[in-house]
């Protein structure tokens, strides 16, 4: 240093080394959580290896400490499980909530309709009575002539049958309908003293005159000896059927009411439809058993010989016309 030269003091030191950088709170707190699942997963081994080895030597012992552990778990599961559990609830609560409304709209939709149809056929119910007034229509009645109870039913591979306890000493009669609360069961058959054999719609031999309510459809379900019925020989105007079409029965041939449900379409697009009778004596208790709608007269219309022949008929007959069925 030369004379004259102001010293110099060295403010501080420079370091001739560099610092370790220092760890994130995110690293230390993943390095963290690893310890302590590698720590919870070993007990968790070792425990389910000690209760392994002390089952095996003492079961007793074995189900104890396994009944104390399960003791400690439930309600800490159960704590866990909460919230899941809350938003599963939640979830399927907004769920439940927008079919609800879905439905909602589409039950009032169809209220409305159903009220527009129900004034409708109020109108055409009053008019078609006084049409039935004004024409002097007579309308045949039904008769109930006795109600019994189902006591059997048969499904065999030919016959489908049914059997009533109420005979002829109660009024019935062979070839009668037998009707449920929700439907046409059948005709009686055979007919004892204190039981009736009735004709189920299932059976091969059952032909029932019906109509298709929403087209006016006429035609015949035939059993098939399945719990479907078939229906065939359709006349009428020519709709095509849907799937829920009710039919009921026609009144052709007498023999059954009209207006008796017989079941209702389930597959449309096949030949022939099929149908879901809409009562069967499955679980069907009682029955009313009717009489026939328009029952046959009692004994036949015959001819009174006296009735002169026509000349014609007579003629083909190779007979001589008389003097007299001249002057006729």
């Amino acid at each position: 240093m030369r004379p004259g030269d102001t010293a110099t003091r060295p403010v501080g030191r420079t370091m001739d080394w560099t610092p370790a950088p220092r760890r994130s709170s995110a690293m230390r707190r993943e390095q963290n959580l690893a310890l302590v699942g590698a720590v919870v997963s070993g007990a968790v081994i070792a425990t389910g290896v000690l209760l392994l080895l002390v089952a095996r030597v003492n079961p007793d012992a074995g189900a104890r400490v396994r009944g104390a552990l399960l003791d400690v778990v439930t309600p800490v599961w159960a704590v866990v499980r909460a919230p899941f559990d809350g938003v599963g609830r939640a979830i399927a609560w907004g769920g439940s909530y927008v079919a609800a409304v879905d439905r909602n709209r589409a039950l009032t939709t169809e209220l409305a309709t159903a009220r527009a149809d129900l004034q409708k056929a109020a109108g055409d119910q009053l008019a078609l009575a006084q049409l039935k007034k004004l024409m002097k229509v007579r309308q045949p009645g039904r008769t109930t002539l006795v109600t019994a109870r189902i006591v059997a039913a048969t499904s065999g591979s030919v016959v489908r049958t049914a059997m009533i306890a109420a005979g002829t000493r109660d009024g019935v009669g062979i070839g009668l309908p037998v009707i449920a609360a929700e439907g046409l069961i059948g005709r009686t058959i055979e007919a004892g003293n204190h039981s009736t054999r009735v004709l189920l719609l299932a059976d091969p031999a059952s032909r029932i005159p019906v109509v298709v309510q929403r087209t006016g459809q006429a035609g015949l379900a035939i059993g098939n000896n399945r719990p479907t019925l078939e229906l065939r020989d359709r006349v009428g105007p020519e709709t095509p059927l849907r799937a829920g079409d009710r039919l009921v029965t026609s009144g052709d041939g007498g023999v059954f009411p009209p207006g008796v449900p017989v079941g209702t379409i389930i597959a449309a697009g096949t030949e022939p439809p099929l149908i879901r009778p809409a009562a069967t004596p499955m679980g069907t208790g009682f029955v009313n058993i009717e009489a026939a709608w328009l029952p046959l007269p009692a004994e036949p219309v015959v001819v009174s010989p006296n009735v002169p022949v026509p000349i014609e008929a007579r003629q083909s007959q190779g007979a001589k016309p008389t003097a007299s069925t001249g002057a006729q």
